[in-house]
C-alpha cells in the first residue's frame, strides 16, 4: 500500500496573496492573534473592490505594480 497524500500546507505568514503582493494598493494588516490580512486600499474609494479579497488574487482590473525600491 502507498502512503496517503500529503495535506496541502496551511496558509500562514508566508502565504501568497497573488497579484496583491506586488500591488501599490495592498496594505498588510496584523491582528493580535498573529494573523496577517491583505487589505485593498482601493476599497476605501471604490466599493467595487473588496476590502479583504479572497486570496490568491489572480486577476484584478485595479492592479498597479509597485515600483522597485532602492537596492540594499
Amino acid at each position: 500500500m502507498g502512503q496517503p497524500p500529503n495535506p496541502p500546507p496551511a496558509a500562514g505568514p508566508g502565504a501568497a496573496a497573488g497579484l496583491c503582493d506586488g500591488c501599490v494598493h495592498q496594505q498588510l494588516v496584523h491582528n493580535t492573534r498573529g494573523s496577517t490580512f491583505s487589505l485593498c486600499m482601493r476599497s476605501r474609494e471604490d466599493p467595487a473592490y473588496p476590502r479583504y479579497p479572497r486570496l490568491p488574487v489572480l486577476d484584478c482590473p485595479g492592479y498597479e505594480p509597485r515600483r522597485p525600491g532602492p537596492a540594499q
